[in-house]
Formats: C-alpha cells, structure tokens, sequence
C-alpha cells in the first residue's frame, strides 16, 4: 500500500518491518521530535499487537484459521492508524527530513522555496540555573527576557557549545527549540562551564557564535 506522504512496502514482511523501524525512531527521539506521548503508545500499542498475530500465524504448530483472522484484523487495525500517523510526521517541524528518509518515507520538498542561507545575526544566550541543571536560552539581541518565539528569522534553532574548565575539547548540541537544559552530577558542583550559541539554518549551518560566558556549576 503507498501512502500519500511515504511509501508503505506492499509485503506483509516488509511492512511490518517498516512500521517497527518507524516506532523504534519515534521512540527513541520522541523528545527531541515532540512527539505526542498518547498517539505513540496508541500506534505501538497496535503494532505489538501486529507483531503478535503475524509470529502466531507464521508458527506452524499452531497456525490455523483463527491465527489468521487475528493477524488479518491486527493488519487491517495498524495500516488504518499507519496513514494518519505518517501524516502527523510530515506536518510536525520537528521530524527532521532525514529521519522520514532514514523511517523509509519521502521527505518534504518545497520546490518553490529558495533553501534559507546561513544565519548573519549572533544570539544572544542566557541561563537559569537549578540543582545539578543548566537551562541556556537563546535570543536576539534586545529582548531582556528569554521567550520561545523571539529568533533570528532565518533561524531552524540553535547550535550549543559549551565545556568545563579544564577539557580539551567542546561538546555541541543542537536544539529545534529555543532553550536547552543541560544536567550535571553532583561532583560536577563548583566548576566553571564555559558557553556559546550559534542560531542554525534548517539545514543545520550554523551562523556566527555569540560571545562566549561562563558560568559556575551549583
């Protein structure tokens, strides 16, 4: 069966095989991709129970006509749901479109649209703090207070440097939000973290770095 939006392979095999590498995705960047917890759990729900009537009815010690009206049934349940949920992937921002590439679906194209350059505009980042967190905000430059809707305008989201005083070498993460919270152990406590944020483009260039700050661990 092809979707719309993605290619759904035609052999039950395959399908089940396409749907499960969709859930394992899904799952395993289901916060970085906001996905939505109850529509995840409703669409696995069905799959393992997919799963379960097509092993059933491939056993041959217990294969029967029953065996093969569940998996019938438990086919039909999870390729009427598969079609709402590829749709609920292509329209959510999040889902970048190599992970519908990498799920087997057709990425977004926007033929029409001119790709967006590199970000010109430095952000400006701040942070609040909590026990054994870190949560650095990036803004434009003239708003005081941080705010999830003031970006660069040719901004995706934003690129995070940051390392402790004393390691070689930066780590980086890149946010599709506006913010980011980072999380420490408790002997991390005292230290110095050294910080600075680059606004990203949708294909993830990044755009001058901001000054860097630092601040201390508590």
């Amino acid at each position: 069966m092809t979707h719309s939006h993605g290619t759904i392979k035609r052999t039950d095999a395959d399908f089940l095989n396409q749907a499960n590498t969709i859930a394992a995705e899904c799952n395993a960047h289901k916060t970085d991709w906001n996905i939505d917890d109850d529509r995840l759990n409703g669409f696995i729900a069905l799959l393992t129970n997919a799963n379960n009537a097509y092993t059933a009815n491939n056993n041959l010690a217990i294969k029967n006509a029953i065996t093969s009206a569940n998996k019938k049934a438990a086919f039909g349940e999870l390729k009427h749901a598969l079609g709402p949920f590829v749709n609920y992937l292509e329209v959510n921002s999040h889902v970048p479109d190599a992970a519908l590439a990498a799920m087997g679906l057709r990425p977004r194209h926007h033929p029409s649209r001119r790709p967006l350059p590199r970000p010109t505009e430095q952000p400006v980042i701040s942070v609040r703090k909590q026990h054994d967190e870190m949560t650095v905000y990036a803004q434009r430059p003239g708003h005081d207070q941080p705010n999830s809707t003031v970006a660069s305008a040719h901004a995706h989201g934003f690129m995070l440097r940051h390392k402790m005083e004393g390691d070689a070498q930066y780590q980086t993460t890149v946010s599709t939000r506006l913010h980011h919270t980072l999380f420490f152990e408790r002997t991390d406590e005292g230290k110095r973290l050294y910080l600075a944020a680059a606004w990203i483009n949708p294909r993830f260039e990044e755009g001058p770095w901001s000054e860097e700050i630092s601040e201390i661990i508590t």
